[in-house]
Parts: structure tokens; sequence; C-alpha cells
């Protein structure tokens, strides 16, 4: 008999490298809860993931970087109500994120405002309510020797700029280093309290921000020579939620790793859900 599915949340989940997560979760025998400003695009994308079940998967619209979309009211009238075991949830992918292609003195504030809003402050907004109402916690207990429940995952998804910059996204970097400095600093507050806290670190993904990007001259400076794709960050997620045995507070995935490097972690993630489904 195969094990209950576990629960992710992912935002941003409607569309690009979200909706490779929501898939590659999905396929996983997860339950998944995307959230995105577009309800029109939350449908389509709930359509696409197996299965294809209304029951199985929901989704919320509405926008992160809003406090009054943090609600237990706004979370119970989308059907995950805190006090269900059923609406507790064992990974977050913070995956929203908003771009942008402006030399910074040209930079209005409130585009400043809102890739900060969107990228970081809505990113920590959310993850708080998660815990502090405790939809995410950890059910992991020992008996004797063994180890058993799930110790749940948060994964933030940042970006390679926040580490190096970038020309022309000086809002967009200030925001990704926001979240990179996030990441580290709730990892170490939540070591001892059973929930895991990384992030994955991608360059440049084939995704509509980067469609009007001059692609041949950017290409030549990655090792890979080219962009990466968006189930590469989809198997580094679930194999940071999945390797629940890691015992580092806080790792970055950086996408600089070589394309083996994430067909490994996609083997990896599939052979702990199925050493897991075979064990229930």
């Amino acid at each position: 008999m195969p094990s209950p599915p576990r629960h992710v949340l992912i935002t941003g989940g409607s569309r690009g490298i979200g909706l490779s997560i929501a898939q590659a979760f999905a396929a996983q025998n997860y339950r998944c809860t995307l959230i995105s400003r577009s309800e029109a695009a939350l449908q389509t994308a709930i359509s696409s993931l197996t299965p294809p079940s209304t029951s199985a998967h929901r989704y919320i619209p509405g926008s992160i970087s809003s406090p009054s979309f943090w609600t237990t009211t706004n979370f119970k009238e989308s059907g995950l109500d805190k006090g269900d075991p059923e609406s507790r949830i064992d990974v977050l992918v913070n995956c929203a994120g908003i771009t942008q292609s402006r030399l910074f003195t040209t930079t209005p504030e409130d585009e400043i405002r809102q890739i900060v809003d969107t990228n970081l402050t809505g990113l920590m907004l959310g993850t708080r309510f998660l815990l502090r109402n405790k939809y995410l916690h950890s059910t992991r207990r020992m008996r004797g020797e063994e180890a058993t429940g799930f110790t749940p995952s948060v994964v933030n998804v940042a970006s390679l700029l926040g580490v190096s910059g970038g020309y022309g996204a000086v809002a967009y970097a200030a925001s990704k280093a926001g979240v990179l400095g996030f990441t580290r600093a709730l990892a170490g507050e939540y070591v001892g309290h059973g929930v895991r806290v990384n992030a994955i670190v991608p360059g440049y993904v084939e995704s509509d921000m980067t469609k009007d990007l001059n692609t041949a001259q950017l290409q030549d400076r990655i090792p890979l020579k080219r962009f990466g794709r968006p189930e590469e960050i989809a198997h580094a997620a679930l194999f940071l939620a999945e390797n629940h045995e890691l015992e580092t507070a806080s790792q970055n995935l950086c996408e600089k790793t070589d394309a083996n490097m994430f067909q490994k972690m996609r083997v990896a993630a599939e052979s702990i859900v199925r050493r897991r489904e075979s064990a229930w």
C-alpha cells in the first residue's frame, strides 16, 4: 500500500520554475497547493499535475506580498484549516519572484518596492505565517534508535545574481541576496526545532523572465554554455525536500554545478521516495 501523500505548498507555482517544481512533486505522490496572482493560470497549472484531481491538488490566488493574504481565514476558505492534519504542510517552496532590466538610477521607487516586496518580504511573511500557525512543523520522533515521521523542509529559490550581482538588475540582485541571508538566519533559528531550511541558487534559467535577454552573449559565460532548465531546478528542490537525513542547517545548491549533478539529485530523490513507499 502506498504511503499517504505528502503536501507541498509552492508560491509562484502557476508557471516557469514553480510549475516545473509542482509537476516534479506531484509525480512523486505529493499533494500540491499552488499560490499565484492569476486564478486562470493556477487552474491551468493544476490541470497539468499528476494525478489531475481536484481533490488531490488545490490553489490559492492572491498576492504573497500583501499581509492580508497570509491569514488563517483566507487559508481556511481555501480548504486549509490549521487544525486539520490534512492541511499540514510538509514542504514549502518559496519560488514567487519578479525580475527587472533597468539601470538602478532609472528604476522608479515603486518598482524597487514591488521587487523587494515580492521577492523577499512576501517570502518572509508567508514563511512566518506557516511556522507561527503550525502548518509547517516537525512530526519526527525517535523510537529507540529509529526515527519516524518527517522533518519538514523550506526551500527558497534565490538567484546567482544575489551572490555575484548583475548589470541592470540591482534591485532584483539585492532582493535575492536578502533571500540567501534569510535562509541562513532562519536555518540557524530552526535547526533545533526539526525544520530544514535550504536555498537553490540558479543562474539564468529558460523562462518567460529570460526569453528577451541576449542569450548568446550570456551563454558564452556559462560553463554549460546554455541556460538552466526549469526541471533541473525542480530536481534540486525535490532532493532537498526528500533527503531529510541531511544534517546541514542550510545548504545552497548553486547552478554552477554541472548538469550531471542535477541528474544525480533527481535519481537520489526518486530513490528515497521509492524506499519510503516500500517501507510503508
